[in-house]
């Protein structure tokens, strides 16, 4: 067997066995048009890093992990997000994926990489060390909430057009306004586009008559259908009501859902008020290798949108112990020899720290903090 980083000219072949892996196990796949931010032709190799086991010239596992930078809490975050997982059908059970997923650990190490996330199985990865990580608010919405609390609203000005790069204009308008989330990946102008389309969702401008207001991602594709928005980005918050309203007139939706980062205090009120249900979920499976910068980047993002209390507390995450601290609204995290307050192991601490549990607890060393922000748009992730 031969285990190693793959090669741009391994690319071809790498989208092929994915493909097949995963129409195999699941419906139909086709990665270039599910993905393109990561496999369209015009995707430059270098953009996705493979790891693959071949065996006679013929790979038998993959797996590929797209580095990025995300802005969060003033800081910039080295993220690789690990996806297309697989393992050929006839050579599962010989161990090729423990093997990847420990040179993917290993290479991930090296290039110091802050934190890496990942979808799927959370014991399957939680041997590698990932938990789960990071609350949303997931809203439901249906068409009776807007018959009956939407009634009064007024949305005959609003429409969507679907965003080409034949519209300059909505393209910066839209670029701009994706950009200024408190949390964010890179996206790109030129490769914009192909973020917003991640898994086939339709990307629209929104408008108000002709100015520009917003954009969703995501929709309904079919009538009658239960839809999802992947991200809805407004100028003005106060035109939520209206674009809800809009939204099932355009789609012709039965009911959508709507995740709700925890720093979108408005957005969740407005919700709050009309939509059926909401629920608690966590996001994406995340392994820390940096926690100072991580912690850092957390809880002074945390800080910008809660009036948290002052305090401090001193927690030793496996082999390191390490001082939280705010004041005057201000958040640090340094190294400190200081006696802990708590002993966690890494993924303890990622569910203490960032787990939708965190949200219940109620011990005073963590004082109002928690839980710490962790949030990935569906337009991020792998």
């Amino acid at each position: 067997m031969d285990y190693r980083i793959a090669t741009p000219a391994d690319r071809e072949d790498a989208i092929d066995f994915a493909n097949y892996v995963f129409s195999q196990a699941h419906r139909p796949h086709d990665f270039k048009k599910l993905l393109p931010k990561e496999y369209a032709d015009h995707v430059l190799g270098e953009a996705v890093h493979y790891l693959a086991c071949r065996e006679d010239g013929h790979i038998r596992a993959m797996v590929a992990d797209r580095p990025m930078q995300m802005r969060m809490g003033g800081e910039t975050l080295r993220i690789g997000f690990v996806g297309t997982v697989s393992v050929h059908p006839y050579a599962r059970g010989e161990g090729h994926m423990k093997h990847l997923m420990q040179m993917m650990l290993d290479d991930a190490q090296e290039r110091e990489f802050d934190l890496l996330a990942l979808g799927g199985l959370r014991q399957r990865y939680g041997y590698f060390g990932f938990e789960c990580a990071g609350v949303a608010a997931a809203y439901t919405i249906t068409e009776t909430n807007v018959r009956h609390a939407l009634r009064e609203i007024d949305d005959s000005a609003i429409r969507f057009t679907e965003l080409t790069n034949s519209d300059p204009r909505g393209m910066d308008f839209c670029w701009k306004l994706a950009n200024a989330r408190k949390i964010v990946c890179d996206r790109p102008r030129d490769a914009f586009l192909d973020v917003m389309h991640s898994w086939e969702s339709r990307m629209r401008v929104i408008r108000d008559g002709e100015t520009p207001i917003g954009y969703v991602m995501g929709g309904a594709s079919k009538p009658r259908l239960e839809g999802h928005i992947g991200e809805l980005g407004l100028k003005n918050e106060g035109d939520l009501p209206r674009i809800i309203k809009a939204l099932f007139r355009e789609d012709g939706m039965t009911a959508f859902t709507l995740s709700v980062a925890p720093y979108e205090i408005e957005r969740a009120a407005k919700l709050g008020a009309f939509a059926e249900h909401v629920q608690l979920v966590p996001q994406e499976c995340i392994r820390v290798l940096n926690w100072a910068h991580v912690l850092s980047a957390a809880l002074s993002l945390k800080a910008e949108y809660a009036a948290l209390e002052d305090g401090e507390t001193v927690l030793t995450i496996g082999n390191a112990t390490y001082a939280l601290a705010v004041k005057d609204g201000k958040a640090s995290v340094s190294p400190t020899n200081a006696a802990p307050d708590r002993v966690l192991s890494e993924m303890e601490a990622i569910r203490a720290l960032f787990g939708v549990e965190s949200a219940f607890y109620r011990d005073r060393i963590y004082h109002d903090w928690l839980p710490l922000p962790m949030y990935f748009s569906s337009a991020d992730t792998f």
